[in-house]
């Protein structure tokens, strides 16, 4: 009872004063409320810090008793104890980590990209194979004209400028909608711990 409940108050308290201390102007909750979001922010970096822990100890663990993939748990061991040597060394503004920034993680990002958009025309299709939906139709068409006018914006400028205008202006509003959706959801979630009835934080 003891354990389920003093996290619960902690937490209610914490998130109201919070919250207090970005709506009342009252100098002592403004200095309360910094405090605290401090406090956030070390919890934050070490519960980060146990990750990274946690992601070695996996991988390691892979290395010496699985047979399987152990290439990829050597590469993801070696990159990541590599990448913090080299940003503790040199910082996040030093060159050997802009080189792996802009050399390693900006190519990868933008080939996982690339094969989304043809995963999602793919899966698209399955979708029409299965059932015939207008929703589907929806999915494969603006998958297709995302592809087409990313890939031929660079050849074709002036006919396919006007179609990528149109599509990252679709594209635009529906992740300000579903941003605005993941704030609300968070919202919620936030009042639903400060008034209790959710308690991610107890062993119940």
């Amino acid at each position: 009872m003891f354990k389920r409940f003093l996290p619960t108050v902690i937490a209610m308290l914490v998130g109201i004063l919070v919250l207090l201390g970005y709506f009342l102007p009252l100098e002592f909750l403004a200095v309360l409320r910094d405090f605290l979001l401090r406090w956030a922010t070390v919890l934050a970096v070490f519960a980060l810090l146990l990750a990274f822990i946690s992601l070695l100890r996996v991988h390691l663990l892979r290395l010496a008793r699985t047979r399987k993939n152990k290439i990829t748990s050597l590469l993801v061991v070696i990159s990541a104890i590599g990448t913090l040597i080299l940003v503790l060394w040199q910082g996040v503004a030093g060159a050997g980590a802009q080189w792996v920034l802009q050399r390693v993680l900006v190519p990868g990002e933008s080939a996982l990209l690339a094969l989304t958009a043809v995963t999602l025309i793919g899966a698209g299709m399955r979708i029409l194979r299965v059932q015939r939906t207008l929703g589907g139709v929806v999915f494969v068409i603006a998958a297709a004209l995302t592809l087409l006018t990313t890939v031929a914006y660079n050849v074709y400028p002036t006919i396919f400028a006007a179609l990528r205008q149109g599509v990252d202006t679709l594209a635009t509003a529906g992740m300000r909608g579903l941003l605005l959706g993941v704030a609300l959801g968070i919202l919620l979630t936030g009042l639903r711990v400060i008034a209790g009835f959710d308690r991610p934080h107890s062993d119940e």
